[in-house]
């Protein structure tokens, strides 16, 4: 029997699970049910773990590698990691994993599995009787029986059995996010499903098809993948090549074109979880209809989200609300404006602050080292009028950044792998590269490898040795809520 490959793709956002969900943490790799559950990420592979599956392969941001290692070793699940420079959507990122797999397996079949979906039931039975489709070069889309008149999903139609199968069907229609008429016209033909993310394919099907509907893509992210670079940490895509793709998802440059496409029903319950509301959904909850995660009170509340991540939080006399309680932010809504919570982070985004892009630890950033020494995040070594030198151990998928200031200030990669952002560039830095200060913007420095990064911290400049040193601020991109 062929095994399939799980190819799960960690990219986005999640700004709507904001103040939780951020740039550097995003929603796929928070728990999903308080501090002792697993992640999103790391449900979405143990969905698709057994006899039927190979290790997955994954596709993410090269900041996110080393949150998706740690969060592999944590489930103990291997894995194959594809490292993207720069998002692109879906479509670059499915065929890239195409490409590299081909390269060592010729007749790989993949299912594409969102990383951040809630889904309950089982899947595997499906996807197996649609495997001999798959493996004839068709492209199996999957959707799921609606249970209401959504607006905020995409629709499929069926269109009856294909090739004598009960279970591959042929597809009518794809319906874009209708408006609330059309999709309950949809829903009361009884033909209709949402489109849930997940589909089967062979890597060749897939290769040729996006050949045929975007050559110039194709071309590109074969290239990205030709020309990319392997090392022991996962498949680096070349820059150069992969940023010349279009920023397109599959659906739209093959499924929706192709006449290989097909269907199949699922039975089981799906959520996409975009929304605070839709996290209550899915929560176990008591007897007053609250879901209270994390050190939290309540006195006469009812049908409430309350989740405190490093204090003590109570709520008096409300319902309906959700209340996200984090070091550095908080959100408090009604439960029927959550889907809003998007557009305050796009106000936070307009005027650059840091908390849409990582998490603020609690306390201050930096002590004086000679009345604090115990407490300083910054380890000194020594330290002159004109000179300093400091260390720092930054733990894996954790952020720190470096002030605005002149060159002389730089950072040494002592040991691991970091990614370092600043105004209008990034680059992945190893084992004995540098890193320098911007004198106009802020610079970040993540510790994208799998083990914890040692970086050397020096300053050659005049210190005041009687001020709090700030080479850095420390933040924390959580690896897993």
């Amino acid at each position: 029997m062929s095994r399939i490959y799980p190819l799960i793709i960690c990219g986005g956002k999640g700004t709507r699970l904001w103040p939780i969900s951020r740039t550097q943490s995003p929603k796929q790799f928070q728990k999903i049910a308080g501090e002792d559950s697993m992640t999103f990420f790391q449900v979405a592979v143990q969905r698709h773990r057994g006899p039927l599956y190979h290790d997955p392969v994954i596709v993410t941001g090269v900041t996110h590698r080393g949150t998706v290692v740690k969060q592999l070793r944590e489930i103990q699940s291997g894995s194959q990691i594809i490292c993207e420079p720069m998002g692109r959507n879906t479509g670059p990122a499915v065929l890239a994993a195409a490409h590299a797999i081909l390269r060592k397996d010729p007749d790989a079949v993949f299912v594409v599995v969102p990383a951040d979906h809630v889904i309950e039931g089982s899947l595997s039975e499906t996807i197996e009787a649609c495997l001999p489709a798959a493996l004839a070069g068709r492209i199996i889309t999957f959707g799921i029986t609606p249970r209401y008149a959504e607006t905020g999903f995409g629709y499929i139609t069926d269109a009856g059995p294909l090739d004598g199968s009960d279970t591959v069907r042929k597809v009518g229609q794809f319906v874009e996010k209708p408006p609330a008429e059309i999709a309950e016209a949809l829903i009361a033909g009884g033909d209709a499903y949402w489109a849930s993310g997940l589909s089967l394919f062979a890597a060749r099907t897939i290769v040729d098809e996006y050949a045929k509907f975007d050559p110039a893509t194709a071309l590109h992210v074969a290239n990205a993948v030709a020309y990319g670079t392997r090392t022991p940490e996962g498949l680096f895509l070349n820059e150069e090549d992969f940023a010349q793709t279009a920023a397109e998802p599959t659906e739209a440059v093959v499924f929706q074109k192709t006449d290989r496409i097909a269907m199949a029903a699922l039975d089981v319950s799906w959520n996409d979880v975009g929304s605070w509301l839709a996290m209550y959904n899915i929560a176990a909850r008591d007897s007053d209809g609250n879901v209270l995660q994390g050190d939290v009170i309540t006195e006469g509340a009812s049908n409430t989200m309350v989740r405190a991540d490093s204090r003590l939080v109570s709520v008096v006399g409300l319902s309906d609300v959700i209340v996200i309680d984090t070091p550095d932010a908080l959100l408090v809504a009604r439960m029927d404006e959550t889907q809003s919570v998007k557009q305050v982070v796009e106000q936070l985004k307009k005027v650059k602050r840091p908390e849409t892009e990582v998490h603020a630890e609690a306390g201050p950033a930096m002590v004086p080292m000679k009345a604090r020494s115990e407490l300083a995040e910054l380890a000194q070594i020594a330290q002159t009028d004109n000179f300093h030198l400091g260390t720092a151990e930054v733990e894996v998928g954790r952020t720190v950044m470096l002030d605005p200031g002149p060159r002389s200030r730089q950072v040494i990669v002592v040991q691991g792998m970091v990614h370092a952002s600043g105004e209008g560039w990034s680059k992945t830095v190893r084992e004995g590269g540098r890193i320098y200060a911007d004198d106009v913007a802020t610079v970040r420095i993540l510790n994208c490898g799998d083990t914890e990064a040692e970086l050397l911290f020096v300053t050659l400049e005049k210190v005041d040795l009687d001020q709090p040193l700030k080479p850095l601020e420390r933040h924390a991109a959580s690896g897993g809520g």
